[in-house]
């Protein structure tokens, strides 16, 4: 077990993923040497290589688009959106193409990917930094939504995101990101998608929440 933070658990959660299955690539705005804008990928690109861990303009719609492409090839490509805020520009892809696919084309095509996205507010980020769109693409169809609120939820979840044969957006709380520390397993585990976890059990009341707002 390792002693690990919610960035820690999901840089683990890569490396992993992309040891095991050479299909498993990332793309985003400054995820390859400078390890992102929260260092999320910090070490991937020495590691991997740039052609497993690629360095994209800035243009959201773009990588999304390109994302979709390498999916439906046989590929399972993790894009990243630096921020929750700049998902608008990439909307048009990931509701009408990358949830859609399936059913556009009968199951011909699918499309395994997974699009990781800091989200939330409460780290007193400026205007496109702070938007929490998890029930706008929730209510999409074809799309599944998965947002940690642990470190342990994080690896697991993302393995099993990336293991999807169908998009999801993988919601990362930016406010936790190193907020606390949890033990984790080194070994490779997955965590169901869609079944909730149970914090604490009670007779007289459910509170459903997630993201930071589990630990808050």
């Amino acid at each position: 077990m390792a002693n690990l933070t919610l960035v820690q658990a999901i840089n683990l959660a890569l490396i992993q993923e992309m040891e095991l299955d050479d299909r498993v690539m990332l793309l985003g705005e400054d995820i390859g040497p400078n390890g992102g804008v929260f260092r999320v990928t910090d070490g991937l690109h020495a590691r991997f290589g740039g052609d497993r861990v690629v360095d994209t303009p800035l243009a959201e719609s773009g990588i999304i688009g390109t994302a979709i492409g390498l999916a439906m090839a046989g590929l399972r490509p993790i894009p990243e959106i630096q921020f929750e805020g700049f998902l608008g520009p990439a909307y048009d892809q990931i509701t009408t193409h990358a949830g859609r696919m399936r059913t556009r084309t009968r199951g011909a095509f699918t499309v395994p990917l997974t699009i990781r996205v800091p989200v939330g507010g409460g780290i007193h980020a400026p205007e496109l930094h702070s938007d929490s769109p998890e029930a706008i693409y929730a209510h999409h169809p074809g799309l599944k939504v998965v947002m940690p609120a642990s470190p342990y939820d994080a690896k697991g979840l993302l393995i099993s995101a990336i293991r999807d044969p169908d998009p999801v957006i993988y919601f990362e709380p930016k406010r936790i990101y190193r907020a606390f520390r949890e033990e984790v397993p080194e070994d490779e585990y997955t965590i169901p998608i869609g079944e909730a976890r149970v914090v604490t059990e009670g007779e007289e009341m459910t509170i459903i929440s997630w993201g930071a707002t589990v630990v808050q």
